[in-house]
């Protein structure tokens, strides 16, 4: 009752078999060549409810103040059951709540949800970035998240952030212990320490594409530049760009995304990432170029207070490897604080964004990773619900994750679908037009860049240096 918020709505679900209201989603025409930059807040607001909207359950949107100024609000999504466990979900870096669209309906029946995007990221607002130092950018999103506890009245709940957001998460767990019943790390950035003269395999000896194309690459992150200012810059350019982004990035995994779900989800990405430059110019002073943490989970988890659990895709760049050796380490200097406590969940044909593309067997490892708060009978009754899920192998340290039986497409609110987002031969479909070179070009040079930090996090694949070296030519 006393919650002071700038917007509070319910979004309305979109009937079954009806289309999204809206769907096209684009401004009048004078709008759009009036201005350099196609988004606005109004925009991104209808892009994600559109997402929303693909649910059965109820959603509701609450931007929720955090401070005295006007931009100081996190953006917050409302669902589930008040009755039930609060689970407060946190997106990675340059990505928004909306990109957990299909698992809300999987989860609602379990947990009170609370999906929120970080101060300065996503649709909340987007104040004067001023962090000079890691402790002072940590303090960013931290003390903000410590004031959105308070504003929505929590007094504990189960913290799951995924990528940058998890690494945040971890963070927020070893300062405000008390407020954090159970951490869940999906895919997180920053668990290990960098190895040593890891830039070499890239630069190698002498003069050559991949060693320009990767010094280049460290200039621009150092510099503090951000895929948003990148897009920002394009200007009317940059929505072709992200559309042949999405396109070919959410394609390689698991369940691909249907043909109207790509279609909103485009835009979405579009309108949160080309928003005015904030919280992501903290990216630089939490991770070290190649993407290591300037101050690794793996040397400060040691002195976390409550139960852990690490959720990966098994194809994840950030490789499940280093988790499971974090929790054997963990797991001999301390008794696990619950049967979730210190395990790994793996999660069969899936990457880093393993909650889009794999959704029911994530639900489930989410499930799993909740039992101690869900309680026995729920949880049994959870799994029961998905039934084509099973726990393909369980050691001491991990469990991994499979369908008993290959299912097909699955949409957001967890249906089959046969519309998917690729053809009969299980390629991705063919983007969008795209108007000029420039955006071919960028988005060459993107897929360059994301390659090179995709093989800083792991051994190089076959192939990889191959792509690395054409993408840059």
């Amino acid at each position: 009752p006393n919650l002071r918020v700038s917007k509070y709505r319910q979004i309305q679900q979109m009937p079954e078999g009806g289309e999204c209201k809206g769907s096209s989603n684009q401004a009048p025409w004078w709008v759009r060549f009036s201005r350099w930059r196609q988004t606005s807040k109004s925009e991104g607001a209808q892009s994600e409810e559109q997402l929303i909207q693909l649910n059965r359950h109820k959603i509701e949107s609450v931007n929720v103040p955090v401070g005295p100024a006007k931009e100081d609000y996190i953006h917050t999504l409302l669902g589930g059951q008040d009755n039930k466990p609060p689970l407060v979900i946190c997106p990675g870096y340059a990505a928004g709540i909306g990109f957990f669209f299909r698992n809300f309906d999987g989860l609602s029946p379990h947990f009170k949800l609370l999906g929120l995007d970080w101060l300065g990221t996503g649709l909340s607002g987007r104040p004067r970035y001023s962090a000079a130092t890691r402790q002072q950018a940590e303090d960013f999103f931290l003390d903000s998240l410590a004031k959105w506890k308070e504003q929505m009245g929590l007094q504990k709940f189960i913290l799951m952030g995924h990528s940058l957001g998890g690494y945040l998460a971890a963070c927020y767990a070893l300062k405000y212990p008390q407020h954090v019943e159970h951490l869940i790390l999906v895919c997180p950035a920053g668990v290990p320490q960098a190895p040593e003269n890891w830039q070499t395999r890239f630069l190698g000896k002498g003069s050559s594409w991949r060693g320009t194309m990767f010094k280049a690459f460290m200039w621009a992150w150092e510099k503090g530049v951000t895929p948003g200012s990148f897009v920002r810059t394009l200007g009317p350019l940059g929505p072709g760009l992200i559309d042949r982004y999405v396109n070919n990035r959410f394609s390689h995994h698991g369940q691909g995304l249907n043909d109207t779900e790509c279609d909103i989800f485009r835009r979405y990405f579009y309108h949160i990432i080309a928003a005015p430059g904030s919280g992501e110019h903290a990216l630089r002073h939490l991770l070290a170029p190649g993407a290591w943490a300037h101050a690794p989970l793996e040397k400060r988890l040691n002195e976390l207070q409550v139960p852990v659990t690490f959720i990966y895709g098994k194809h994840d760049w950030m490789q499940p490897e280093h988790a499971v050796k974090l929790c054997q380490d963990l797991r001999a200097a301390r008794a696990p604080r619950s049967p979730s406590d210190l395990r790994v969940e793996i999660i069969d044909d899936a990457g880093h964004f393993v909650f889009l593309e794999q959704p029911q067997l994530f639900n489930r490892a989410v499930v799993d990773a909740c039992a101690s708060q869900l309680g026995a009978e729920a949880t049994s009754r959870a799994a029961a619900g998905m039934p084509d899920v099973r726990e393909a192998s369980h050691t001491r340290d991990s469990s991994e994750w499979e369908y008993a039986k290959k299912p097909g497409a699955v949409g957001a609110g967890g249906s089959s679908v046969t519309a998917g987002s690729r053809a009969a031969d299980g390629t991705a479909p063919a983007a969008a037009a795209v108007s000029g070179g420039a955006v071919s070009l960028a988005a060459d040079l993107v897929e360059a860049a994301e390659t090179l930090a995709d093989a800083a996090f792991t051994q190089v694949p076959a192939g990889a240096e191959a792509r690395v070296d054409s993408a840059a030519r």
